[in-house]
């Protein structure tokens, strides 16, 4: 259920063939909710039910007892989990509709509950219309009628001495198929819990420090820090490839792509391997200085805003506000660009006061920000910028 089949091409993944992402897109999704809290109460949650639900002859009467308690509470915490896989990527897109519950599987092994029926002679009358203490009748795929089981009541000889091989036997499929479900829900909690105490420290305080793409060996160097200063978290991290390949796509116009083909078995490990192999193509989250939520730069110029609209501004976005931001500052701070700042007014002033033609004020806006550069780069003097740029 939580597995899936990831083709990268480029800049590009293609999850189960024909879901397109960009690098690192389905991380920046991840980064911006906040269930983190609720997924570390639903994983621990998850592995006392699970425990709690596995039958076998010495298994704690009180489990028994309270067995179909521990299902509704298992039912309830794995539908607030799948309300957040309908919104998330790539289980938004690839989940089997309808999503198999836990109910489903144990009606698998229906034979180890009780199913309300006194005898077996009752069988044949099962129909829609039956209905016992613990279900009702539904038809099967062979056209036979079974009762489908809403109250699920271990027979009590699983728990007891009359535990014999073929009962073992049921129970063995029983507890595998329970341990399979509860174990995917298990570890996309896991997955989901990395990516907010593993790599959204690891993008926020590392990848990003310096304001600017990192080269090669500087993200070895923060990669290496981060390592360090946090106890080692990604190598808690089993990247966990069940297959490895290259295979052929083809893209929106027909052309044949050569792609590498992983097949995930869970969410953590393709994000570790996304984050990387877009981190090497300059595509990395970023976290938005104006609005706090994260945004991913893909390549080109590196940029610490979003370009997300504001709610009371819907004509400007953040990083329309963070570049006037970040000029005002720079305005503030530093001479060169103070000069540049008061010497732009007054021309503006004389272009508006029709002093200075369209044609003179953009020559002279193109020479001011030729010697402002140079005078960035020390390549002229402050004194001489100082001077000429107010001429």
């Amino acid at each position: 259920m939580f597995s899936f089949k990831a083709y990268f091409w480029n800049n590009d993944v293609y999850i189960n063939e024909k879901n397109k992402y960009a690098a690192n897109e389905i991380l920046t999704a991840y980064l911006n909710t906040n269930y983190l809290s609720k997924a570390e109460d639903y994983l621990y949650e998850l592995k006392n039910l699970r425990r709690k639900l596995l039958i076998s002859e010495d298994m704690d009467y009180s489990y028994y007892e309270h067995y179909n308690d521990h299902v509704k509470e298992a039912l309830y915490v794995f539908g607030k989990i799948n309300t957040w896989l309908q919104k998330l990527p790539p289980y938004n897109k690839i989940l089997p509709m309808p999503i198999k519950t836990l109910e489903d599987v144990l009606n698998e092994h229906s034979i180890v509950f009780d199913d309300g029926i006194e005898s077996y002679t009752d069988y044949d009358s099962i129909t829609w219309d039956t209905v016992t203490e613990t279900g009702y009748g539904e038809q099967l795929d062979n056209g036979n009628f079974t009762i489908h089981i809403t109250k699920f009541i271990p027979q009590e000889r699983y728990i007891s001495d009359e535990y014999d091989a073929h009962m073992q036997e049921y129970a063995a499929e029983l507890n595998s198929g329970i341990e399979k479900f509860f174990d995917g829900y298990i570890e996309f909690l896991k997955s989901y819990i990395s990516v907010h105490k593993v790599f959204a420290p690891f993008v926020s305080e590392y990848l990003n420090s310096e304001k600017r793409f990192l080269k090669d060996n500087e993200v070895a160097a923060v990669f290496k820090k981060f390592v360090n200063e946090y106890g080692k978290p990604f190598g808690n991290i089993q990247c966990i490839m069940n297959t490895f390949s290259y295979t052929v796509l083809t893209d929106p116009y027909g052309k044949p792509m050569l792609c590498e083909k992983i097949y995930f078995a869970d969410l953590k490990s393709f994000l570790f391997y996304d984050l990387f192999s877009g981190i090497k193509r300059n595509y990395i989250p970023n976290k938005c200085n104006h609005c706090g939520r994260f945004f991913l730069i893909r390549a080109g110029k590196y940029y610490s805003y979003c370009d997300r609209q504001l709610k009371d501004e819907p004509d400007k976005t953040c990083r329309d506000v963070g570049s006037r931001r970040c000029y005002d500052d720079k305005c503030k701070s530093d001479p060169v660009w103070q000069t540049y700042n008061r010497a732009y007014k007054a021309h503006y002033a004389r272009y508006m006061k029709k002093k200075m033609t369209v044609s003179e004020f953009e020559e002279w806006s193109r020479f001011a920000s030729n010697i402002r550069d140079k005078a960035l780069e020390e390549e002229i003097s402050f004194e001489q910028y100082y001077s000429d740029i107010r001429k």
